[in-house]
């Protein structure tokens, strides 16, 4: 046992609560069997007591010093162990008869008093009691204590190694417990020091016991996930955004030098400064709408949120885009109640419904039906009649800039549906994509 493995230990949090419980489990063991010492000593000397008053009851009718004599003679000769001796004394305090050889003074009669006198069997400890007979003789009785001495010290002695063994099983117990502690928690810090290291993957393994330790193993693993899904999913926005960028800055920077030429007419540097302004305002759209993410993920909209009418909302988001629908010859059909009460930001709202109906009416062909269902819940649920999304890709489609066309050449950032996503946790919703058969589904739903 090295002396940093000591001093882990008597910093380990289960060793102190370990030791804790073996000093208050110590002293109540030890209150409890001095308080059985205690009654048992108290009970033996009660039995003790009631005896000695009995005999005394007996020998007080006596008025005859010779019978006295005789009676205490015949107890003495018939108690062969000279454990309860009698003892008779004239009125000057000299021994008659019995034991023990001298009268001890300073006691009342009848009362219980303790001595140490000498017997047939030598010196020992009694418990006595005395009274004056008719005859004006003192008479006493007496009670070896050797019995109740010798439990009392069976008692102690009880106490005493009962206490050193409890102390050094606790105390094995508590290096045990130690040990196996310090063991699981140099496993899970190497682990933490692997995914520190860069791996990622790396993760807390659970042992068989199911114990705290174990669920806050399982609650770390929960946050790695998190923790790697997110560092996932800023390296792939990263990406994303690097690759959408460098198309129009690359249209920008031609159109730029297009300008920047002495022979570039008016109308040719009056186009281009145009097709400029459309590519940054198209650029800072982008990275609004990455702004407006950020904050709904932070929750700093909910201070915002008041009771609306949900239904109104629905219909004006609709009503906003129902002519980009006309101008591509798709419908637009409404099966919603009149109202429907819900607490949240409207203009977020608006936005919500109004980028899932964009998104149906981009990819429903002309002569296409898009229907927007309400119902109280909240439910709102926008389908379309379009190609649908690919099964391994509806639970990709709300991450920042994932589109399901990899060659990006639709309009576009793949922003859309992260945004209703980070709306519809605002306002503790679940964005669902499904089959419309044909078509797609998507479901804005109580999470």
């Amino acid at each position: 046992m090295s002396f940093a493995a000591i001093k882990r230990w008597r910093r380990s949090s289960s060793v102190r609560v370990a030791i804790l419980f073996l000093l208050l489990f110590g002293a109540a063991a030890t209150s409890l069997l001095g308080f059985v010492h205690d009654r048992a000593v108290a009970h033996f000397n009660a039995q003790t007591d009631e005896w000695l008053a009995r005999e005394i009851v007996r020998m007080m009718p006596q008025t005859d010093r010779a019978g006295a004599i005789e009676r205490v003679a015949r107890h003495n000769r018939s108690d062969v162990h000279h454990l309860r001796p009698f003892g008779l004394f004239d009125p000057s305090g000299r021994l008659l008869a019995g034991a023990p050889r001298a009268l001890p003074g300073g006691h009342a009669d009848g009362l219980p008093f303790d001595l140490t006198s000498v017997t047939p069997r030598g010196e020992v400890d009694l418990r006595a009691m005395t009274v004056r007979l008719g005859t004006g003789d003192r008479f006493l009785v007496a009670q070896d204590l050797q019995e109740s001495q010798a439990f009392a010290g069976d008692m102690v002695s009880a106490i005493v190694w009962g206490g050193l063994a409890l102390l050094v099983l606790g105390l094995s117990g508590s290096v045990l417990l130690a040990v196996s502690q310090e063991t699981r928690i140099r496993t899970l810090t190497h682990s933490l020091h692997e995914i520190m290291a860069g791996r990622l993957d790396a993760r807390l393994a659970p042992s068989q016991r199911r114990d705290e330790l174990d669920d806050l193993a399982c609650e770390v693993n929960r946050m790695l996930d998190e923790v790697q899904r997110l560092m996932l999913e800023v390296k792939a926005a990263g990406d994303n955004i690097a690759h959408d960028m460098r198309t129009p800055l690359t249209r920008l920077l031609a159109r730029l030098r297009q300008a920047d030429t002495a022979a570039a007419s008016a109308p040719v540097m009056a186009a281009a400064i145009g097709d400029a302004v459309e590519e940054v305002t198209g650029m800072i759209a982008m990275f609004n709408a990455l702004l407006r993410i950020s904050e709904m993920n932070e929750g700093a909209r909910r201070e915002g949120f008041r009771m609306l009418d949900l239904a109104q909302v629905v219909t004006d988001a609709t009503d906003f885009h129902e002519v980009a629908a006309i101008e591509r010859g798709v419908s637009i059909r409404r099966e919603m109640p009149a109202a429907v009460a819900f607490e949240g930001d409207a203009d977020l709202l608006f936005e919500a419904v109004g980028n899932l109906v964009d998104n149906a009416i981009k990819y429903t062909p002309a002569g296409g039906e898009i229907v927007i269902g309400l119902a109280a819940g909240p439910v709102l649920t926008v389908s379309d009649n379009g190609p649908g999304i690919p099964a391994g890709e509806r639970d990709k489609v709300c991450a920042r800039f994932h589109r399901v066309e990899a060659s990006r050449s639709q309009p576009g950032n793949g922003l859309g549906l992260a945004l209703v996503s980070a709306i519809a946790h605002v306002h503790r919703l679940e964005l669902r994509i499904g089959d419309g058969a044909p078509g797609c589904v998507a479901t804005l739903a109580a999470a």
